[in-house]
């Protein structure tokens, strides 16, 4: 797919539709419009103005960073679209960092995804080194 475009601008109405085609947890119109502001780094996969795909970086700009909305709609996964994203952010830290830094990068991997994450030097949790990551949705 030679007419993929990466960008790093998306409308709060397509990042919510997108979250919503692959089964995210719906947040408000004000928690995507707060989200769509705190970042370290974003990008955009579009085909013919289509938002297609995103992943969104937060980081601390020392030696902590979460992947987050690691997201390609379905019918356009397996053509490295998310592989391009997830390299692209990789860049970017390395670009933050210095001889002999390092940082340590997390994610939430959806069920069933893990393998893809494996291919860039993720591993599952737990294992030898560190015990299961741990997540809880807050509800007000």
């Amino acid at each position: 797919m030679n007419d993929i475009e990466f960008t790093d601008h998306i409308s709060i109405n397509d990042y919510l539709e997108l979250r919503k085609t692959v089964d995210f947890k719906i947040l408000s119109q004000r928690q995507a419009e707060i989200a769509l502001k705190n970042y370290a780094f974003l990008i955009i996969a579009k085909r013919n103005e289509k938002v297609i795909g995103m992943t969104r970086l937060i980081f601390d700009g020392a030696y902590i960073a979460v992947f987050a909305d690691v997201i390609v709609l379905p019918e356009y996964q397996g053509h490295s679209i998310g592989k391009t994203m997830i390299e692209k952010a990789i860049a970017y830290l390395k670009t933050n960092m210095a001889n002999g830094e390092q940082i340590l990068v997390m994610l939430m991997s959806a069920k069933g995804k893990e393998g893809f994450y494996e291919k860039f030097g993720f591993v599952k949790r737990p294992d030898e080194t560190y015990g299961a990551g741990m997540s809880q949705w807050l509800l007000k």
